[in-house]
């Protein structure tokens, strides 16, 4: 199914009808699933920053950042949405937006808060809670702020979403703890010329935001139909 171009302001509209503003503001700290036995897993949270491209651009895009092959520990290399572990008493939004100044220097005065994914659990074990917003047409552009960080970089939403792009997409599937999953991976080629994987948690959030954005399913599948395996 083709996605046609939205506006930010409708974007936002769709966003708000179905993500959850209080979650912003709850205690990282419960952000569990519900679940007693994650209560202590690592907290974190990313920011997902939507913005408008100037006319001529390609509608709404998404701030990615690459993190350094050598400055970090963990995900060399690899392509993230803004974010990090939370700090103690900190809330969901106070995370990402924290992160997000570090990281590439997006300030909270340019970030108008749409509200929250339910969280995910990262490879590692992280609890990871996906914070949506939009930057103001005043914000200026992110630059990297941090030798963790190699590069920051835009990418149309509509990647995620639409049929025209299916030569940039493909899927693996993995197995986790016996559960069968669909891995989605998504080749793209900055304004600079390189190129670039988006993949794992980053794919699977920005899949899940432009499906309410675009108000339609991708053309591929989600998930896997775990009934088959």
């Amino acid at each position: 199914m083709k996605s046609s171009a939205v506006t930010l302001e409708v974007a936002t509209a769709r966003l708000r009808a179905r993500l959850d503003n209080s979650a912003a503001a709850k205690p990282l700290s419960s952000a569990n699933f519900g679940s007693p036995k994650l209560a202590n897993r690592a907290k974190a949270a990313v920011l997902v920053p939507l913005f408008e491209e100037e006319e001529g651009g390609d509608g709404l895009s998404v701030w990615l950042t690459k993190r350094s092959e050598v400055n970090v520990s963990t995900h060399k290399g690899e392509v993230s949405l803004p974010g990090g572990k939370g700090e103690e008493d900190e809330d969901c939004y106070q995370t990402a937006v924290r992160e997000a100044r570090e990281e590439v220097g997006i300030g909270e005065e340019h970030v108008n808060l749409i509200g929250c994914l339910p969280p995910v659990l990262s490879k590692h074990g992280l609890v990871v809670s996906p914070v949506v917003a939009t930057l103001t047409k005043e914000a200026p552009e992110p630059r990297v702020q941090t030798p963790e960080t190699e590069v920051v970089f835009k990418v149309p939403l509509s990647i995620f979403n639409r049929e025209c792009d299916r030569a940039r997409h493909r899927s693996k599937l993995y197995s986790w703890n016996t559960t069968p999953y669909t891995l989605h991976f998504f080749d793209y080629e900055d304004d600079a010329g390189q190129a670039h994987t988006i993949w794992g948690l980053t794919a699977y959030i920005l899949i899940e935001v432009a499906e309410i954005v675009y108000g339609a399913k991708p053309y591929f599948p989600k998930h896997v139909n775990a009934s088959k395996y």
